[in-house]
């Protein structure tokens, strides 16, 4: 049975571990980073199946202290929003609904909690179609792009509502 609960720093090895799978799509991290991030977080989630974290999902408010790029082009922009910083499920596990249970608490935490707006980014380059996929699932639709000519990476961002 699949179980959703607060992350730990006792998981963050393991968290570590699965993001690593996944660094060109997300971005590199390390212990330290996690445990900011962490810190900065309103959300940050574990999935586990079998006492074993398989997933996890970190989000941040629209007043966290988080610096990235990416997420102040929301700011910048929108109020009152949860910006999902990474989701990213084990591979062994992948396409077997952990990522839509994880959205799906973290869409009712959002409702709970009075947030209006779910936002996000995606690759475009490299291409991301199974992350597209999956969002536009949600009702995510792009409200924007980075805009860097030349850039080696070119997100597309999205928003859904709650």
């Amino acid at each position: 049975m699949l179980l959703i609960r607060q992350a730990q720093a006792t998981d963050f090895s393991r968290i570590l571990d699965i993001n690593a799978t996944e660094e060109e799509k997300t971005s590199r991290i390390d212990l330290a980073r996690i445990a900011q991030l962490d810190g900065w977080s309103d959300y940050h989630r574990v999935a586990v199946l079998e006492d074993q974290v398989v997933g996890f999902l970190l989000v941040m408010s629209d007043a966290s202290d988080y610096g990235g790029d990416n997420f102040r082009w929301f700011v910048e922009r929108y109020n009152r929003f949860l910006y999902v910083d990474r989701i990213v499920i084990d591979r062994t596990a992948a396409r077997s609904g952990i990522g839509s249970a994880l959205y799906g608490d973290l869409i009712e935490f959002g409702a709970t909690q009075g947030y209006s707006t779910l936002c996000c980014e995606i690759n475009v380059l490299p291409p991301n179609p199974v992350s597209h996929a999956f969002h536009a699932r949600f009702g995510f639709k792009e409200v924007g792009r980075s805009a860097e000519a030349g850039a080696s990476k070119i997100v597309s961002y999205q928003l859904a509502a709650l």
